[in-house]
């Protein structure tokens, strides 16, 4: 059993797709019909939490590593964006938190480099910070529109785990590929008819849980930083995907989320192009 769960695709695929699909289920039925489907979306971030524990153990505590913090950074964000759902807070709270928690979080796992950088990394940290508010703010814009928020950032964590292989983080984009899989389990939940919403837990666990996994690759792999900014256009896919004229009805709801996932990968593969490019290239420089 134990040789069972240590396969990377158990570990980034099935588990997290599995986990979220019945986590979503579980969570919603454990909290009731009022309360339940407003913190559904907690089961992504716990999903995330479960692909990171098996495939880089239980971390540290304190953490020793920037991939043990992100762990801690995720659990945070979830329990805080499940406390909000389940209280029924506004959007001013999710968001409020969400850029003060982007910003603490950024400087918890840069802190190392902050001690001894210079202008360059300061000036990286802002960009890096900014490219947060710009995902944030697009789930955000999306959230009523059902499916919308979620399969964006489903695509670009697929994204992200692929230029993570690219960039020689073979083990965060592992976890990459599982918060994605975690984001498809809580979808199939959502399609073809919208059941449970876009949260606080969704845009502080998951979202959080993306944002957490650029930083760390940002500073601390070789990830393509082009790549890394390419990959925040796909959060605006739901731009794109207004101007397509798709038949009235059922029929045509059920058809858009296939037509944001196609638009979204547009800009996924872009970015994963730009990351296999950069790591040609160092491969070819001569030492």
């Amino acid at each position: 059993m134990a040789g069972f769960f240590s396969d990377p695709l158990v570990q980034s695929v099935l588990v997290p797709v599995v986990g979220g699909f019945l986590l979503t289920g579980a969570i919603r039925i454990a909290n009731g019909p009022t309360r339940g489907p407003l913190v559904a979306g907690a089961s992504v971030g716990l999903g995330f939490l479960v692909a990171h524990g098996l495939t880089l153990g239980v971390p540290a505590l304190p953490p020793i590593a920037p991939e043990q913090e992100l762990a801690y950074v995720v659990a945070a964000g979830l329990v805080i964006g499940f406390l909000l759902d389940f209280f029924r807070r506004g959007p001013l709270y999710r968001e409020t938190v969400y850029l003060l928690g982007s910003a603490a979080g950024l400087y918890w796992i840069a802190q190392p480099l902050i001690e001894t950088g210079d202008a360059w990394i300061y000036l990286a940290l802002i960009a890096l910070w900014l490219g947060a508010i710009i995902a944030g703010y697009r789930l955000e814009k999306s959230r009523a529109a059902g499916l919308d928020s979620c399969l964006k950032l489903l695509v670009a964590s697929l994204g992200l785990g692929a230029i993570a292989i690219f960039g020689r983080a073979t083990d965060l984009g592992q976890i990459s590929f599982g918060l994605a899989t975690a984001l498809g389990g809580f979808a199939l939940w959502n399609w073809p008819v919208n059941r449970y919403n876009f949260g606080a837990a969704l845009l502080l666990g998951a979202g959080g849980a993306f944002i957490a996994l650029a930083y760390v690759l940002a500073l601390y792999s070789e990830t393509s930083p082009i790549a890394l900014a390419l990959l925040l256009l796909c959060f605006f896919a739901d731009v794109a995907a207004k101007r397509v004229k798709l038949p009235a009805g059922k029929f045509g709801d059920a058809l858009r989320p296939f037509v944001l996932v196609g638009l979204a990968l547009v800009p996924a593969l872009a970015a994963i192009a730009a990351a296999y490019i950069q790591s040609t290239w160092v491969d070819s420089t001569p030492v």
